[in-house]
This record gives C-alpha cells, sequence and structure tokens, in this order.
C-alpha cells in the first residue's frame, strides 16, 4: 500500500513557505558547520559556490547566496594536526524561496549581542500584490 503524508489541509501558504525556510536553512547550516577550510580565498569561494548549488536543488528555492566570513578564520596552524573549521560564526547565508503565491526572504548570520547563529526570516510578502 502506497501511503501519502500530507501537510494539514489549515495550513495557509504562508505558514508553508516558513516551514520550508526552515529546512533549508538547517540543511544549509548543518551541511557547512564541521567543514575543514583554510584562509585561502579560493578554497572558501570552491565551499560556497557548491554549497548554494547544493541548496538550490530543494524545491522552491529562487536564490541562494552564502559568504563565510574570512575576518573570522583563524589561518594559522598551531601545530601539523590544525585547521579551521566551518562553525556558525563565520557563516551567512540568504534565501529567497518561493512557495505558491508566497515569497520569503530568510537568512542566517551571526549576532554578536546573542553569542549565537541566527536563523531568521527577513521578509515574507504575496507575489500577487
Amino acid at each position: 500500500m502506497d501511503e501519502k503524508i500530507f501537510f494539514s489541509e489549515n495550513l495557509s501558504n504562508r505558514e508553508r513557505a516558513c516551514f520550508e525556510a526552515g529546512i533549508k536553512l538547517g540543511a544549509l547550516y548543518h551541511i557547512l558547520c564541521g567543514i575543514p577550510i583554510s584562509s585561502d580565498v579560493t578554497v572558501i569561494s570552491s565551499i560556497e559556490r557548491g554549497i548554494e548549488a547544493a541548496i538550490s536543488c530543494q524545491p522552491y528555492v529562487k536564490r541562494v547566496k552564502i559568504s563565510l566570513n574570512l575576518e573570522k578564520i583563524k589561518g594559522r596552524k598551531e601545530n601539523e594536526f590544525d585547521y579551521d573549521e566551518v562553525s556558525g560564526k563565520i557563516i551567512n547565508a540568504h534565501l529567497i524561496l518561493q512557495y505558491e503565491n508566497v515569497i520569503l526572504e530568510a537568512k542566517i548570520d551571526w549576532i554578536e549581542d546573542m553569542d549565537y547563529p541566527l536563523m531568521y526570516i527577513e521578509k515574507i510578502y504575496d507575489s500577487n500584490r
């Protein structure tokens, strides 16, 4: 028997768009965290573009832009085993998503006052306006 799981019929398009954005931002964040990096701009750029391409494959994603903050990368090895890695402190991401008539812009930014990589909806609007 082929069972399908559907969203609640009383879920609005805005609520569904918010859900979809959360899934995409969570995936983006957890894919990036822990990737070994260096302060080499070529390495950073290739990681940014690669993850952008991967997230862009997900449903409803219209655009994604990732920027890893090079200023927060240590860039020096204290011993032969040392390396930098991506953490929430260096991730800046901007996502544009469209579900039905709802267009949403969401972000991941390190918020210094909170000492936290915050995922949030920056804008949400109806494309029929």
